[in-house]
């Protein structure tokens, strides 16, 4: 809905491609939004909802991003939409994270990754993939490597080439920063 609009920073984290034009094409989500009935068209408001959050987000209006994932998240599990329920909660811990929230992240990352792993194995690759960017983030390197190499091999058997350079370029990262990590430490 937004994917065109938005990219990844240096760090990893989305960033919109053109701030004016994600900022009008979320404007119009919110019309859209405005103008429909969540009683009428709960599975349409979960998705208007999610992707007026994700664009809040990479905008850095982080309250109001989750405000709106809350929102979706919340739909999605009156819906019963396990998969939306992982990729929404995925993205409000992103919310969080970008926020400075780690721990209210920290919990969310883990949560839609169990239920990944236990109901919705398709988004494994999806909730790995953020956690390990969110351990990344967090410094803890050696975990962040594991979680990463592990969505590499989902998305490898998947074949998706896409999702492979963007797991491969967050695994990149992560060895540029444990070289870091290491010529950093005090030699004796």
């Amino acid at each position: 809905m937004l994917q065109h609009l938005i990219t990844q920073d240096e760090g990893l984290r989305m960033v919109p491609t053109d701030r004016h034009e994600l900022t009008a094409a979320v404007g119009r989500l919110r019309e859209e939004l405005r103008a429909s009935s969540e009683e009428a068209e709960p599975a349409r408001t979960r998705v208007l909802t999610r992707w007026i959050g994700i664009g809040q987000m990479c905008l850095g209006h982080h309250e109001d991003a989750r405000t709106f994932l809350r929102r979706s998240l919340d739909l999605a599990a009156a819906i019963g939409n396990t998969g939306a329920v992982v990729a929404t909660g995925l993205n409000l811990a992103d919310a969080h994270r970008y926020a400075g929230d780690v721990r209210t992240a920290d919990a969310l990352y883990r949560g839609a990754l169990d239920t990944a792993r236990i109901r919705c194995p398709e988004l494994l690759d999806f909730a790995l993939q953020h956690t390990g960017k969110h351990l990344m983030e967090r410094g803890d390197l050696a975990e962040a490597e594991i979680h990463l190499q592990e969505a590499l091999r989902l998305r490898v058997a998947k074949g998706n080439t896409e999702l492979v350079a963007s797991t491969q370029a967050a695994l990149d990262r992560v060895e540029l920063l444990l070289g870091d990590a290491g010529a950093a430490a005090p030699r004796s």
